[in-house]
């Protein structure tokens, strides 16, 4: 599924199973009818940012990882960014010194 629906009705069906509930049981949960929960999960609702934190309550879950629709998809924390950064840099500094004098200016105009 491409579409935002689709893949937000994926990722609410993921965490309502996970968590062993029903349609019904979520949706009388978040307060709204289990058809239009339904609807959700199938990609053809289009629900509200009200309805979005009605759902992500129900389940017990923050907003934001509601709408994480590519939950397998790995994340870095900034200091692990931070360290591929780092990493990267020293990489550039080998490169460098270990290319023949020809190819390093080659490798600088990459940059």
């Amino acid at each position: 599924m491409t579409d935002v629906r689709g893949r937000l009705g994926a990722r609410l069906r993921q965490l309502r199973q996970a968590r062993r509930l029903t349609q019904e049981q979520l949706a009388e949960r978040a307060g709204l009818s289990f058809k239009f929960l339904g609807e959700l999960e199938r990609g053809r609702g289009n629900p509200t940012l009200t309805t979005l934190t009605s759902i992500s309550d129900a389940l017990g879950v923050r907003l934001v990882d509601l709408l994480e629709l590519d939950p397998g998809q790995p994340r870095l924390t900034p200091k692990q960014a931070s360290q591929v950064r780092e990493a990267l840099g020293s990489i550039e500094t080998l490169v460098e010194w270990a290319a023949p004098s020809n190819e390093k200016s080659r490798v600088k105009g990459q940059k």
